[in-house]
């Protein structure tokens, strides 16, 4: 039962993300032991991703309440996970000498563990302060003698383009590793290194992590980074790392000269607006290929349209019901939609499909019933690639229609994208 909850959960954040870009993932070391610290916006589903991405097995550290119940417990151990008891949630902390004595079993058999520093998943665009337990954890492993050789700890950092956006894609980039044997050769094991070693997991993260002062500077970085660079367009994590770059120089320019910072900002926010006004999301779209190209890459979408149709019929309503359902529970905990939608829309369309295999079983016999609980699954899948190639070449041809008809505002969307990538390189060479 823990091997399949295991399968299943990894398929299906396969399924919610199914664009996973990966930065510097030969600096994760080809075999453990290791440590993998990384920041925490998406509740229950980064751990997932972490795993994926790394493609080996590792312990997870989780709050002691995940494992209150059986489900809970079955999940956490799919995963490795081992235990972290909070004052915050009325735990005794003193149990925590087991977790760390848990850890330090799992380093000396050569086991990889994860954990998130920050102690909280959140949405904030900067990194919260991040608590001592991942120095204190390598360093007493280092001083039991549980690890030979080195024990790298590897800042991991998650970028998500939307997180709680079904099919939406999520970056990870890993930072260089710090040697903690080295570390305590040099420092000793105490908590006065367990401080100062948490302050370089702090460095390393940041190396790796796109933060800004407030969340509406954070997304235009990013979307800065995406409209001047053609690379970063479908590559997240080559669109993180230039947001970065980007969020350097702008700080300094900021220090430096406030107000050319702000008309940059304002350039930004005027650019925005045009694309909103021809209801436009990506500007290169407009630079695409013809509306003959649109039109011939939608041919092969016809022959799927009878299989799609069938899906959307059988799966439609309740699909379409788990995002509300999703952010109604979450309430302000919005790191946690994309958790709760992953979980609901588990639940709801596997009660969907069961109530209509025994419907058509009860109408028209058993051959009935379990075909439709293969098909319908399958068929709903077809819907879901189906509609996103519909959107896709539906994009293609907007843009085509818009440079038909609209050709002296097409190219100014043109010109105004030129111009900013011009002031962000005059913005990098200043740095």
């Amino acid at each position: 039962m823990i091997g399949f909850i295991r399968i299943m959960l990894l398929a299906l954040v396969r399924l919610f993300y199914p664009v996973r870009d990966v930065r510097h993932g030969l600096r994760l070391p080809a075999k453990g032991p290791f440590i993998v610290v990384a920041n925490h916006p998406n509740g229950l589903l980064d751990p997932i991703v972490v795993r994926l991405v790394a493609g080996v097995p590792m312990h997870f550290l989780a709050k002691s309440t995940l494992f209150g119940n059986p489900l809970g417990r079955m999940t956490m151990e799919a995963f490795g996970g081992i235990p972290v008891y909070r004052a915050r949630d009325g735990e005794d902390t003193s149990k925590n000498d087991r977790t760390f004595a848990l850890c330090r079993e799992a380093l000396a058999a050569g086991r990889n563990i994860a954990l998130f520093p920050e102690g909280t998943s959140h949405s904030d665009p900067s990194m919260k302060p991040l608590k001592t337990g991942a120095a204190r954890i390598a360093l007493s492993a280092v001083e039991a003698g549980a690890v030979t050789g080195t024990l790298p700890i590897v800042a991991a950092g998650l970028l998500f383009e939307d997180k709680a956006t079904f099919r939406s894609a999520v970056s990870v980039t890993f930072g260089e590793p710090i040697d903690v044997v080295a570390f305590a050769r040099d420092h000793g094991t105490d908590f006065a290194a367990a401080e100062a070693l948490t302050t370089r997991i702090h460095d390393a993260m940041a190396d790796v992590l796109l933060e800004a002062e407030s969340s509406e500077v954070w997304r235009g970085l990013l979307l800065v980074a995406a409209y001047t660079d053609p690379a970063c367009r479908d590559d997240l994590a080559l669109r993180q790392a230039r947001a970065q770059v980007l969020a350097r120089a702008y700080r300094a320019l900021v220090a430096s000269e406030p107000e050319a910072a702000e008309a940059l900002a304002e350039q930004v926010r005027r650019f925005v607006q045009q694309l909103d006004e021809l209801g436009v999301a990506d500007p290169f779209a407009l630079e695409g290929p013809s509306g003959r190209s649109a039109w011939w890459y939608a041919a092969p979408i016809v022959l799927l349209a009878p299989v799609a149709a069938l899906g959307a019929l059988l799966g439609w309503l309740p699909y379409r019901l788990v995002r509300p359902l999703a952010i109604k529970v979450a309430g302000r905990h919005d790191d946690l939609v994309g958790t709760i939608k992953l979980l609901a829309g588990l639940l709801v369309l596997s009660v969907t499909y069961i109530a209509e295999a025994v419907i058509a079983g009860w109408l028209w016999g058993p051959a009935a019933g379990l075909s439709t609980f293969v098909l319908a699954p399958a068929a709903g899948y077809v819907a879901l690639r189906y509609d996103e190639r519909v959107a896709r070449r539906k994009a293609l041809l907007s843009a085509a229609w818009l440079r038909a008809t609209a050709k002296d505002r097409a190219e100014a969307v043109k010109r105004s994208r030129e111009a900013l990538v011009r002031e962000v390189d005059a913005l990098l060479g200043r740095g």
